[in-house]
């Protein structure tokens, strides 16, 4: 018998699946210069080992290439301190201040709360123990996040101060304190799972690797069981977020994280056509044209119990739109549930709760096993 047929086409076979091994791990797993990137699904944040120490970068969603900012996270056990290559940061840190209840609650879920010494915008921390903290002293209030208090923060004195970056924020008045700040930028992130990876980041700082992998991998293989399963939805109801704040309705854009999860669940969001990861700063006329007629109107309010009434108060020319009409409105209270506080390093319950909203709308029916958000009556 011949064989050279037979073998020919055994070699091409593993050709081929090296090939497609290959182009799935390229996926899957990225190289920096200091080695593997232990982050792949996060787009504007690398993370490598480097002779003890693990090095963070941070980039912008224009250049991939460059990064915009460098961290040396060096544990306590290292004595010498590289000299250059960017910010160091002593780990595990011992301290902190935050900026927002999303880091608040990644801290907690990897059993570093205490590590909370500073919070700015306190009002907006919904966490009994932080507010108890914040009364008995244990925990500095700092003022407000746009304009903290040099002199409190001098005063803590942290290892590091985590800022939740926004588009437009000035933060010159902490720069100069000798203070390592953590700019962070998950929120340009285009994926939630890209801005769920972060909580690696926070792991790394904490000592608490292990376990931030961990988080990281039982949610990335939830929330992409739940959006296979919706990818073969044909009926995706058209979704409306946000309302007017100050005569601005400011929406996630349509390539964003938010947009992202919208479409994962099974909706079809207004914007979508939008190339821009960012937030959109529109007009009532603009939102009016594009989404009137949208199926589902998403709200996050904070301390309001909304009605149809309470929605008409703030803006009569909601009544217009068709989701009111059909008593689509559905709304989260995130003064009482603490959506914030996981949904970023937990895109997956939320996109159970988008999931289980859109698939009642389309079907006609009530929503069940929602935790989160409630239908407008």
């Amino acid at each position: 018998m011949d064989f050279k047929p037979l073998k020919k086409f055994v070699y091409g076979l593993n050709i081929l699946l090296a090939i497609i091994i290959c182009s799935c791990s390229s996926g899957t797993q990225r190289t920096t210069e200091t080695g593997v990137d232990l982050a792949p699904d996060a787009k504007l944040l690398r993370l490598s080992d480097r002779d003890g120490y693990t090095v963070a970068e941070f980039f912008s969603p224009a250049d991939s290439v460059t990064p915009k900012l460098t961290y040396l996270l060096v544990p306590d056990s290292i004595k010498d301190v590289p000299s250059t290559g960017g910010i160091v940061i002593r780990t595990p840190i011992k301290s902190a201040l935050i900026y927002s209840s999303v880091t608040a609650g990644a801290l907690d879920e990897l059993g570093s709360f205490d590590v909370i010494k500073g919070v700015t915008d306190a009002q907006y921390f919904t966490d009994p123990r932080i507010k108890s903290r914040i009364a008995s002293g244990q925990i500095v209030d700092a003022g407000a996040a746009a304009t903290p208090s040099r002199e409190k923060l001098l005063a803590l004195s942290p290892d590091c101060i985590i800022l939740n970056l926004y588009e437009g924020m000035d933060v010159t008045g902490i720069d100069g304190l000798g203070i390592p700040v953590i700019k962070m930028v998950d929120n340009q992130e285009n994926t939630p799972l890209g801005r769920a990876e972060w909580i690696k980041l926070i792991g790394a700082l904490t000592g608490k690797q292990t376990k931030a992998e961990s988080i990281y991998s039982t949610v990335k293989s939830e929330y992409t069981a739940l959006s296979q399963a919706t990818a073969k939805l044909n009926n995706r109801p058209k979704v409306l977020t946000e309302n007017m704040y100050q005569g601005i309705w400011y929406v996630p854009g349509g390539n964003s994280f938010q947009a992202r999860l919208i479409k994962d669940a099974g909706g079809n969001y207004f914007k979508s056509d939008d190339k821009s990861s960012g937030s959109l700063s529109l007009s009532y006329e603009q939102v009016f044209a594009d989404a009137r007629d949208a199926d589902v109107w998403l709200l996050k309010l904070f301390g309001v119990e909304a009605s149809r009434e309470e929605l008409l108060k703030m803006d009569n020319r909601y009544v217009h739109f068709d989701a009111l009409d059909k008593k689509n409105v559905f709304y989260v209270n995130t003064e009482e549930t603490p959506l914030f506080n996981f949904s970023v390093y937990h895109p997956e319950k939320v996109l159970a709760e988008y999931a289980a909203i859109f698939k009642a709308v389309a079907e006609n029916k009530e929503p069940q096993g929602l935790k989160y958000y409630r239908r407008m009556k």
